[in-house]
């Protein structure tokens, strides 16, 4: 399916009507800019390298998007600060439902980790849907493994300076044993004496 015509026709795109038929589209058709991947200040560099966007009627007659593809990024290591380079695959499925309270109540233990549930009422803007998908695919926190291996470091020597200090008891000391206070250890003494 080649779209040619102004990128326009994508802002309000009948996502129902391209699941119905089994449309797709891929990024050797049409060209997209992606703003906030571009201003995110958490991704330092990204190039989409490909992309694919597929419609597709269910086994349970449900209208499903597919987004898939592969992109290529220097994501702000969250230690250091610095690039971390990254080539993040993407592939995720949207069941379209009509209405929040229909996506809401969907059962989702019948759902894998690639498929989701989203409420489209109406016309969709594609490009935003897609860009969503690929700021979704960013790992959380990236890290260089140096950074993750000091940070893992420092973590365990903080624990460490943790038990020694004097407020740190451990139970398997031969010092002298703390008695634990248990508030209601009196209470039903407290009881019969009340009855008599």
């Amino acid at each position: 399916m080649r779209h040619k015509g102004p990128l326009k026709q994508f802002d309000e795109f009948d996502a129902w009507s391209f699941s119905r038929l089994g449309e797709s589209i891929r990024s050797e058709d049409v060209t997209f800019e992606f703003p906030r991947l571009a201003d995110d200040e958490n991704i330092l560099v990204s190039a989409v390298e490909h992309w694919e966007i597929s419609g597709r009627i269910n086994a349970k007659s449900e209208s499903v998007l597919r987004f898939k593809g592969r992109f290529n990024a220097e994501l702000s290591c969250v230690v250091c600060g610095s690039g971390v380079p990254y080539a993040i695959d993407f592939d995720r499925h949207l069941i379209l439902m009509t209405s929040e309270s229909q996506a809401d109540n969907y059962d989702e233990d019948t759902l894998n980790d690639e498929t989701d549930v989203v409420a489209c009422p109406g016309a969709i803007n594609l490009r935003d849907w897609l860009e969503d998908e690929i700021l979704l695919a960013c790992p959380m926190f990236p890290k260089h493994e140096a950074c993750a291996e000091e940070a893992g470091r420092s973590w365990r020597e903080e624990g460490a300076d943790l038990e020694d200090t004097d407020d740190h008891q451990d139970d398997t000391a031969d010092g002298p044993i703390q008695e634990v206070q248990r508030p209601f250890a009196n209470l039903s003494d407290l009881l019969k004496g009340s009855k008599k």
